[in-house]
């Protein structure tokens, strides 16, 4: 191979690296849903990624349990959507945080249907999930532990298909 020609080479991927780059710039390359808990006694959600939120809902660990399919919000204590639908959530990133039981602008709480959510019992586990439109969503546990709210692992609830109906198996 000559010099001319790995040079040329050299300068063609440099402009499909700059290409892309600038590409990814422009358009906001997907970034995934990341959460954080804070919060003493009432958790903080604090939200990144380059999605909009469509839902976000917390579930007791027995209610989670309980469930009968990947979609079954019946045991969710806390759930918010979009007042708009859920295709026109706000970006996570303009959202930053928020807090549990606090409705954010342009979101309806649907869980609980009226009044304020359940207090958060100290020592138990639950359940959230963040679930956004362009970008992968996020989910997780927590629990209330001295007074603050703690990330903390679960034993996760994974479902299947058989036979055209949702059953429990084993997570990977």
């Amino acid at each position: 191979m000559s010099a001319r020609s790995i040079v040329a080479a050299g300068l063609m991927l440099f402009l499909f690296v700059a290409v892309v780059f600038l590409a990814c710039s422009v358009a906001g390359c997907e970034r995934p849903t990341h959460v954080r808990i804070q919060g003493a006694g009432t958790p903080v959600f604090i939200l990144s990624g380059s999605g909009r939120l469509e839902t976000l809902a917390v579930y007791t660990e027995q209610g989670l349990q309980k469930s009968n399919n990947p979609f079954d919000d019946s045991f969710a204590v806390w759930e918010i959507k979009p007042i708009v639908g859920d295709l026109h959530g706000t970006p996570v990133e303009d959202l930053e945080s928020i807090s549990y039981g606090v409705v954010p602008p342009g979101y309806v709480q649907v869980k609980p249907s009226s009044g304020s959510p359940v207090s958060l019992t100290e020592g138990q586990k639950y359940f959230y999930e963040v679930i956004t439109t362009g970008a992968p969503w996020a989910e997780g546990y927590f629990e209330i532990r001295n007074s603050r709210a703690q990330p903390t692992t679960g034993p996760g609830v994974c479902f299947g298909r058989k036979d055209g109906k949702w059953i429990r198996v084993p997570c990977p």
